[in-house]
């Protein structure tokens, strides 16, 4: 696993101590990381699509709310692995089908304006600046 990805799953972890009960809290980590692996090996592979099926396990496990900033950094770094290995399309399919579990102004402004470099990255002016002009709407109103 990747130093960044090890953080992730850390603090995913060590938050979930202190909303689950700790049977709970260990199933839960446990099939993070092993989910996290998952994702890692298939980017690995290059099996780009699997990868992204994968890691939106990740988001539709039952987190209590107080992990949603974990979360968040979990999502925007495979979205940035997408990018790196040459799929942004599939790091923007990846926001978009997780950003609705994520409620806080903050992770909502970080999902736009990631999905603006991703849209920047495909040569999608149009929609890039859709994205970083709803971040910024959601600055101002959330604040």
């Amino acid at each position: 696993m990747t130093p960044r990805g090890w953080v992730a799953i850390s603090l995913l972890a060590t938050l979930a101590v202190q909303a689950l009960p700790a049977q709970s809290l260990d199933r839960a980590r446990s099939m993070a990381e092993a989910q996290h692996e998952i994702v890692i090996l298939l980017l690995q592979k290059k099996e780009y699509p699997r990868a992204a099926a994968e890691a939106g396990k990740i988001f539709s496990m039952k987190w209590p709310d107080d992990q949603e900033p974990m979360l968040l950094q979990e999502l925007l770094f495979f979205a940035d692995q997408f990018l790196h290995q040459g799929q942004p399309a599939l790091g923007v399919q990846l926001l978009e089908n997780n950003s609705k579990n994520f409620k806080a102004v903050r992770s909502r402004i970080s999902i736009c304006k990631e999905k603006g470099y991703l849209y920047k990255e495909m040569n999608e002016s149009d929609k890039a600046l859709e994205c970083f002009r709803e971040a910024q709407r959601l600055e101002r109103d959330g604040s």
